[in-house]
């Protein structure tokens, strides 16, 4: 938990790319949750105690790996509610707020495949990759979990610390659309 209140801040200027084919906008606010679960947890349960505990939130979770999940949502989430989340929660579960390492940016439009295969060897084709689906991949040097989140929009996760050089890297791949 966090030893004192932090402000939750954009990585990018306020300005959006925008283009009749594709479009790349930050998420602001919200949070990322990294939720981590013993050996015998699955999403099922996972989904179902958060939509018990925090039906606030919603239950909307990304496997990250084996156990794990990045929990995310719009709304803002402050220590004393984590804290309580956390403490309904049986011990299957611990959760660690990855709110200010990790920004989360939207790349949508018809040609938003066409851009992510410049830099990614998953198969984002609307028969391979089922909405809500992610990966955990790398986007040419870069890490990144990878959500299909709409028919043609895929949600993107990156370490804070990354997420500069993801954005103009997604600026140069997007070039041609514009």
């Amino acid at each position: 938990m966090r030893d004192y209140p932090l402000e939750n801040r954009s990585a990018f200027s306020p300005s959006v790319a925008a283009g009749a084919a594709i479009n790349l906008a930050p998420v602001t606010g919200g949070f990322v949750i990294h939720v981590l679960g013993d050996a015998k947890s699955d999403e099922a349960a996972l989904k179902q105690v958060l939509a018990k505990i925090a039906p606030e939130l919603g239950a909307d979770v990304r496997k990250s790996a084996p156990n794990q999940w990045f929990w995310v949502g719009d709304a803002d989430v402050s220590s004393e509610r984590l804290t309580e989340i956390q403490a309904g929660l049986s011990n299957q579960f611990a959760l660690a707020d990855q709110t200010h390492g990790r920004v989360r940016m939207i790349l949508s439009g018809p040609s938003s495949r066409t851009v992510l295969a410049k830099g990614t060897m998953v198969d984002l084709s609307a028969d391979q990759y089922a909405i809500g689906q992610s990966a955990m991949t790398q986007i040419g040097h870069i890490g990144a979990m990878i959500t299909r989140v709409e028919d043609d929009s895929f949600e993107l996760i990156v370490l804070r610390s990354f997420a500069g050089s993801l954005w103009d890297e997604l600026h140069h791949m997007m070039a041609e659309f514009r």
